[in-house]
């Protein structure tokens, strides 16, 4: 078996990213070209995007974005506006694809967006946990705020009645 590799996300990558999303999440989550390639151009100049490729085989990728909690994209967002001061790493996304579970992708992207964060300087990563993986993320050792600001509760409701807001120190 070909050994996995990470490297940056590139906005030539968004045909097989669009492919990984449809392997890994229900209808409702999946996003648009246009939206990927947005969060790509928002994360690009900070290098806190990756993808794990097997060979020529896409098998994970993990999207982040640094933010304040005011500008967090809302679900499948066509434009982002940069932050002139994150807060945090925003994860807003990383599927690995089942055939590729056995192989510890998803634990080795969220080093690597842990890694990005400390080269950001940003002391904390967020991300909205979705299709029941609240465990997984907390396992991670992500966990709930105790409240959230007004603003964050408007975009978590774009990603359905059972998304969480997760944070974690870095």
């Amino acid at each position: 078996m070909t050994s996995v590799a990470l490297r940056l996300l590139r906005a030539a990558d968004v045909p097989a990213v669009l492919a990984l999303q449809a392997q890994c999440y229900e209808a409702q989550f999946l996003e648009s070209a246009r939206a990927f390639e947005a969060k790509l151009l928002a994360a690009e100049p900070h290098r806190s995007s990756w993808i794990a490729m097997q060979g020529e085989l896409a098998q994970a990728y993990a999207v982040a974005l640094p933010v304040c909690l005011q500008t967090l994209p809302a679900l499948n967002a066509p434009h982002i506006t940069p932050s002139a001061r994150p807060e945090l790493l925003y994860l807003h996304d990383l599927a690995v694809a089942p055939a590729g579970r056995s192989l510890g992708l998803g634990r080795l992207l969220a080093e690597q967006v842990e890694q990005s964060a400390r080269a950001l300087g940003l002391a904390r990563i967020g991300l909205i946990a979705v299709q029941d993986s609240l465990a997984y993320w907390q396992r991670q050792g992500f966990a709930e705020l105790p409240s959230l600001p007004e603003g964050l509760q408007a975009k978590l409701a774009s990603f359905g009645p059972q998304a969480r807001w997760l944070e974690r120190q870095v």
